[in-house]
């Protein structure tokens, strides 16, 4: 199997069912593990060899503490991050660039399926508008890859590539599906995105405009009290649970602070629910980190993501070439601030999205370890 395939292959499975994404994904990291080509162009970057004591750390801890759920995310986790580490590897620009057009392609079909969703249950049920998760679980996940995909669709036509108006099309059925699955912070999230394209391509006339948009939003949601983001009059009482949830997590963090308990470490210590509905993390990236795996497991898992930024940062500062770095950049400030409040990156589809993101960072660098290493695959491939 070729990278191209396998590249191709992530990218169609994130709009499957997601169970079905989970065993697509699951062969193709398995594969790549097992297969002595594709291994060796796993840990080739700067930062990937402390990932491996990482590893390690996220099988060892939840193993100690019997957390059999932390222990199944961890080894998910794993796989993952083994098929981001191997993408960055065999990616090209051309690659790059058709993937993402794929990846807004095949966001269609889960606009369709999101539309025909809301259809059938507003005729079954009364009338009722319900949020929208169509195939990926829960709403919020949906509402994390539509965002993603219209930042994407904005760094397509803002890097002036052909055929802008089917990434028009593409984003405003996006939006579409924004609205359906009732996400509030997905507007946030592409309000970031999107600024941060703009700030980094130094679109200082359009980002000017942006910016008044959304102050003009702002003032018309707040102030004249305009229906203009879904649920917001729901805010109070899911900041409130949100304090309650980040509360619990800190309180915890301060007596265990170094070491955690593995992955899902809300759940297995607090078994906390909310309507009837586990409350399975706690709502928050940088919590959620610390808890699971506290600050010695955080620093390992962080130590490639810290190395692998910084090489992102050296590519717009020195080699000025910002056209991928400020998609990444871009795609990364939005989850960031997402996750303060949510935790959306730790599922099935939205973790392998953003991390096929990532891969672009492997257009890029040209060190003589990758160079030699890509040598060896294509001539084992041809």
């Amino acid at each position: 199997m070729s990278g191209t395939n396998i590249i191709t292959y992530t990218a169609a499975s994130i709009f499957l069912p997601y169970i079905l994404t989970a065993i697509v994904l699951g062969f193709l990291a398995i594969y790549i593990l097992v297969n002595k080509r594709t291994r060796q162009l796993i840990f080739i970057h700067r930062g990937s060899s402390v990932l491996k004591l990482s590893f390690v750390y996220i099988l060892a801890i939840p193993f100690m503490y019997r957390n059999w759920l932390g222990l199944a995310v961890g080894v998910g986790m794993i796989l993952a991050l083994v098929l981001g580490l191997y993408l960055r590897s065999v990616m090209t620009r051309d690659l790059y660039e058709k993937i993402l057009t794929l990846v807004c392609t095949l966001s269609l079909t889960s606009a369709g399926y999101a539309m025909m969703e809301t259809f059938v249950n507003y005729i079954s049920d009364g009338g009722h508008s319900h949020r929208i998760s169509a195939v990926f679980s829960h709403p919020n996940y949906f509402g994390t890859i539509v965002g993603t995909v219209i930042i994407i669709c904005a760094y397509k036509i803002l890097t002036n590539q052909e055929y802008k108006w089917f990434y028009y099309l593409v984003a405003g059925f996006n939006v579409i599906s924004m609205y359906l699955c009732k996400s509030m912070f997905v507007f946030v999230e592409v309000f970031i995105g999107v600024a941060i394209l703009l700030l980094i391509q130094k679109k200082h006339k359009l980002l000017t405009i942006w910016l008044s948009a959304a102050a003009i939003g702002a003032f018309l949601v707040f102030f004249m009290g305009m229906n203009l983001i879904p649920r917001l009059y729901d805010v109070s009482v899911t900041v409130k649970l949100r304090q309650k949830i980040w509360q619990l997590a800190w309180e915890q963090i301060k007596h265990y602070p170094f070491f955690g308990h593995g992955f899902m470490s809300f759940s297995y210590l607090f078994n906390a629910s909310y309507r009837n509905r586990t409350i399975p993390h706690s709502h928050s990236i940088y919590l959620d980190l610390v808890l699971n795996l506290g600050i010695v497991g955080s620093v390992l898992f962080l130590w490639y993501f810290a190395k692998y930024y910084i090489s992102v940062i050296v590519t717009c500062v020195k080699k000025k070439n910002v056209m991928v770095a400020s998609l990444i950049l871009a795609v990364t400030g939005a989850a960031l601030v997402h996750g303060a409040t949510d935790l959306t990156l730790l599922w099935i589809q939205t973790l392998p999205l953003f991390l096929l993101i990532l891969a672009g960072q492997g257009t890029e660098e040209k060190t003589e370890q990758i160079a030699v290493a890509l040598n060896y695959s294509n001539n084992y491939t041809n």
